[in-house]
């Protein structure tokens, strides 16, 4: 039975959450998502950083919203209305991720991912836990954790 439970728990850790930024897909893995939410009332804050979207009150709690796109200077070519973001808890902070589109989930075992290149897309290697192989495409696994530290997650005001 430990076996079983074991297998179980490295299925759930190969498992990610698929997101466009532009035409781009990326994934982050689900074990550090909260929720899929959509935007609404999103507070926007004074003299903020640039990718600080703003934070957004749900079911009680303060969230910090954070573009994605912004922080990692990707062009998206679209300036639509934002409609998604990805909560996650980034050292015990829930903190939203907006993206443009939120796919699905998807299982990479390891013989599914290939190690970063030096750089995708103009996104540094240290952001990049890998790439994975699914269908003919490819996608951005990146580590979220990195990209927006816990430093700079507490920096942002709350009001």
């Amino acid at each position: 039975m430990a076996k079983e439970s074991s297998s179980n728990n490295q299925f759930i850790h190969e498992q990610y959450i698929i997101f466009n930024l532009g035409e781009e897909e990326y994934a982050i893995p689900i074990t550090i998502v909260e929720e899929i939410v959509k935007i609404t009332n999103l507070i926007r804050v004074p003299q903020s950083k640039t990718y600080f979207a703003g934070i957004m009150d749900i079911r009680g709690k303060v969230v910090r919203m954070i573009d994605l796109a912004k922080r990692l200077n990707i062009k998206t070519g679209q300036e639509t209305l934002i409609e998604r973001a990805i909560v996650i808890n980034l050292g015990g902070k829930s903190v939203g991720v907006i993206v443009d589109k939120v796919s699905h989930v998807v299982h990479f075992p390891a013989s599914q991912v290939d190690p970063p290149p030096p750089s995708v897309k103009g996104i540094s290697s240290r952001y990049i836990t890998g790439v994975g192989k699914k269908d003919n495409r490819f996608i951005i696994l990146i580590d979220i954790e990195k990209i927006l530290t816990v430093e700079e997650i507490s920096e942002m005001a709350v009001v």
